[in-house]
């Protein structure tokens, strides 16, 4: 317990005490077809002002971007003063072409099954109701949890933050007895990222056929300009 206080301890410092920046998430959506996820991010650098932004596409059921789907514009002297929000706005402009095949259209709030509200911890189990697959008779409910992994390499010097860390998350369905009906693992705890701190469940959502579930995962990641919030997605279908 001591050991975890200290960690946490750590962290909160860290990020009140170093310049880094918090991305803000944009949900592009799913394609037509129900193959692939859009997202991206924007923001711009706490100490160099620099906007950037960032578009990835996802094959849902690979769990994987697809081959060269990803867009960025980076922060430099060229983004210098500019809004992220303007700099993903051109960026979205520059790649429609590329966009307008999956045809997206953002996550409707009717199918958002999960949004953090900032009390819960990453370390928390998240509870709900599968209102697509219980009937009145019966009730089906999600549990799902984030299992962080992190490694100490303090003596690495070329990795930020001296953190080396990996994740999965474990999706289980239970029955109103708690019995599991399906287990399944998303992600891949083999993918170690040099300097992220901490990762945290944002927000879970599906499609029409509630078979694509979208989990989006907010890193705390540290770098030479501080520490900053970024985010990434893991996808499943059931």
């Amino acid at each position: 317990m001591k050991r975890f206080f200290c960690a946490l301890l750590f962290l909160v410092t860290s990020l009140s005490a170093f310049g880094g920046d918090a991305a803000a998430f944009v949900d592009i959506g799913i394609s037509e077809d129900g193959k692939t996820y859009v997202f991206g991010e924007y923001g711009m650098t706490d100490r160099n002002f620099q906007g950037y932004a960032e578009i990835y596409a996802v094959d849902i059921e690979k769990n994987d971007f697809l081959k060269n789907g990803v867009y960025r514009t980076k922060p430099s002297a060229d983004t210098f003063s500019k809004s992220g929000k303007d700099v993903f706005d051109a960026l979205m402009s520059r790649s429609s072409w590329w966009l307008r095949r999956f045809s997206c259209m953002p996550v409707p709030s009717d199918r958002v099954l999960y949004v953090a509200d900032g009390k819960v911890s990453g370390d928390s189990e998240i509870i709900f109701k599968d209102a697509e697959g219980s009937t009145v008779e019966h009730s089906i409910f999600y549990h799902i949890r984030l299992v962080k992994t992190m490694e100490n390499v303090i003596s690495a010097s070329s990795v930020p933050g001296g953190v080396r860390s990996s994740f999965f998350i474990t999706l289980e369905k239970t029955d109103e007895n708690g019995h599991v009906v399906s287990r399944n693992i998303v992600g891949s705890p083999d993918i170690k990222r040099d300097g992220v701190l901490d990762y945290k469940i944002d927000r879970i959502f599906t499609d029409g056929s509630s078979r694509n579930l979208i989990f989006v995962v907010e890193k705390i990641v540290s770098d030479p300009a501080g520490t900053s919030v970024r985010y990434m997605v893991e996808t499943i279908r059931l």
